[in-house]
């Protein structure tokens, strides 16, 4: 009778705590998926290729203009996507780049420039040889503030193959203005602005790479 009274009770006891239990799990579940926030955005500064585009052969004495990685202040050169506040700096939590920025500034300039020279090889990749022309890019600041206004300061050099040619030197500040509502709304006017220098700097280049 004690036996099975005992036995009794220690079942009675372990259906109250795995209720207990099942009641904390079933309540953290519904917590987690409570705090859970929207899904997470990727932007990048380029649009979509063109599938129709089609590229021209390249001379084997076509020019070679080569852009070195753009250098940018350390603390943009992330995957977040910031605004300015002031003097704070404010991160967009459910977007994100998807390089670091100065990579994919690096890549739309390069892209840029190349669209107006289809007959010579613009690259930002590592290559063997001499380019005949190699572009150093500099941007010492890019604000993008909450309201919506864009400050970019950046210098250049283009730096010839052909040691008795000159090193051209440029600087440039570009202001810019738009809409910041959404991370997507960021993204397009810092493209904008990133197109503004490239061509900027697609125009200072020599009119003849050749000839370098």
């Amino acid at each position: 009778m004690t036996s099975s009274f005992f036995h009794h009770h220690q079942q009675s006891h372990l259906c109250r705590v795995l209720k207990v239990t099942r009641y904390f799990f079933i309540g953290g579940v519904l917590f987690l998926t409570g705090c859970a926030g929207p899904p997470l955005r990727v932007y990048t500064l380029n649009t979509p290729a063109h599938h129709e585009a089609v590229q021209p052969s390249l001379s084997p004495h076509a020019a070679i203009i080569s852009i070195s990685h753009v250098i940018i202040p350390d603390y943009l050169d992330t995957q977040d996507i910031l605004l300015r506040h002031g003097t704070e700096i404010h991160r967009n939590p459910s977007s994100r780049w998807a390089s670091r920025l100065s990579i994919g500034i690096t890549n739309l300039i390069t892209n840029e420039i190349a669209s107006f020279h289809p007959s010579e090889l613009v690259t930002d990749q590592t290559f063997i040889g001499n380019p005949t022309l190699q572009i150093q890019i500099n941007i010492s600041r890019f604000d993008v503030t909450s309201h919506g206004h864009v400050l970019l300061d950046a210098n250049w050099f283009i730096l010839p193959s052909n040691t008795s040619k000159p090193v051209i030197r440029n600087q440039i500040q570009i202001r810019n203005t738009g809409s910041v509502a959404t991370p997507a709304d960021i993204a397009i006017l810092m493209r904008k602005t990133v197109i503004t220098l490239a061509d900027k700097i697609n125009s200072s280049l020599p009119t003849t790479s050749v000839s370098y």
